[in-house]
């Protein structure tokens, strides 16, 4: 009996390749290797390489997304513990599990894919957008419990707050090692969000 081939099985072991490789380095034939399907049961799927890039970033953005909004708008801690627990508990994935070497996907896919393809451009800027959003969500609930100063801005504090949390995961690749995400947090904790 032929097995059904699920789509989300496709776009799974296209998630784990593309962080593992990169999504140029990453082949058609690979991607069907690992799922153990033939070719053509991927372009049943699939028009393109692109229209899969652009379903496996859906695919972890809905999770990662879910995550966050489950981390930081956890109405059982407060906002800033909330926030703080987030950035440490992703460093400690990063220097303990992954090694320093993932990041995030959706930064990985911008750095190779943006300017290259407008798909790609504007599903991450998309995905970029309602990530800041649960950022200013849960900026805004500190600032309602009391948390922050009543006169900060959380839509630009939540903007570069996440701007500067992507740009220090890029240095971390860079350097191999969480020391520039331990200084990102210590900047965000003892100075803007004392």
């Amino acid at each position: 009996m032929k097995r059904r081939i699920f789509k989300e099985d496709i776009v799974k072991s296209g998630h784990f390749l593309f962080y593992e490789k990169g999504y140029g380095a990453t082949g058609i034939n690979e991607i069907t290797q690992k799922t153990d399907i033939p070719k053509g049961s991927f372009y049943n799927h699939f028009k393109s390489k692109e229209e899969f890039g652009i379903s496996v970033l859906d695919y972890y953005h809905s999770i990662n997304k879910t995550q966050m909004e489950q981390a930081l708008l956890n109405e059982d801690k407060s906002p800033l513990i909330n926030l703080k627990k987030f950035f440490i508990d992703f460093i400690e994935e990063q220097n303990n599990i992954q090694n320093c070497s993932k990041g995030c996907l959706m930064s990985n896919l911008t750095m190779e894919m943006a300017d290259r393809s407008e798909a790609f451009q504007k599903k991450v800027k998309q995905g970029f957008e309602e990530i800041t959003a649960i950022f200013e969500s849960c900026l805004n609930n500190a600032k309602q419990q009391n948390e922050i100063d009543e006169n900060l801005n959380t839509a630009l504090l939540a903007n570069f707050v996440y701007n500067s949390w992507q740009g220090s995961v890029i240095r971390m690749k860079a350097d191999k090692n969480t020391e520039a995400l331990w200084k990102f947090y210590n900047v965000v904790f003892d100075k803007l969000l004392k």
